[in-house]
């Protein structure tokens, strides 16, 4: 049912207005009986929602469309969430996305679901666009979708610098010292 849901998202889309880079985009939602664990939304289906969220945010932006051009895919590197309220059977949220920081590489998003003006769970998500193992540089994907540069975040925030360093010890416990 997920995957349903997701392309539903992405078809829809298509319809909507097109947004720039540095605008915020909202994705309205219902929790249905396949959403939930015992009586509240689980974890994988909540991250099925910010995943609509960003798809969401790259058919907008025409990234889709320049991507299957150019053949790119962009694979998430890490995703950090923190669940702070349950959703319930049939309850509707919203999840915002928008682009919060672009370096030579890297785009980050920063999401939220919120439900009657409060928050259920807040997501800074990482990813970067390949072809094959080439890596393309974030300033090629900005011109091809003909964002106006000046609008797209370049400001390092002590949020990304706190993400970066998060998943540099989480890489070096779990993969470096792992004891199989």
């Amino acid at each position: 049912m997920r995957w349903v849901k997701l392309l539903l998202i992405i078809a829809k889309a298509r319809f909507r207005p097109k947004v720039n880079g540095s605008e915020t985009t909202r994705v309205n939602f219902r929790v249905w009986v396949t959403d939930i664990d015992v009586s509240v939304m689980n974890h994988a289906a909540i991250m099925t929602v910010f995943e609509m969220g960003r798809a969401d945010f790259m058919v907008r932006t025409n990234f889709f469309k320049v991507a299957t051009k150019n053949k790119w895919f962009f694979p998430n590197q890490a995703i950090h969430v923190q669940f702070y309220r349950p959703l319930k059977m049939f309850q509707k949220a919203e999840v915002y996305t928008r682009m919060s920081f672009v370096d030579d590489t890297w785009f980050y998003f920063e999401q939220k679901i919120m439900r009657k003006g409060k928050p259920v769970a807040a997501c800074l998500a990482n990813g970067l666009a390949k072809r094959g193992r080439e890596t393309i540089a974030t300033s090629k994907i900005i011109e091809a979708l003909e964002i106006d540069s000046s609008k797209v975040p370049r400001k390092k925030n002590e949020l990304i610098n706190l993400f970066n360093v998060s998943n540099g010890e989480m890489t070096s416990k779990i993969i470096e010292n792992w004891d199989l």
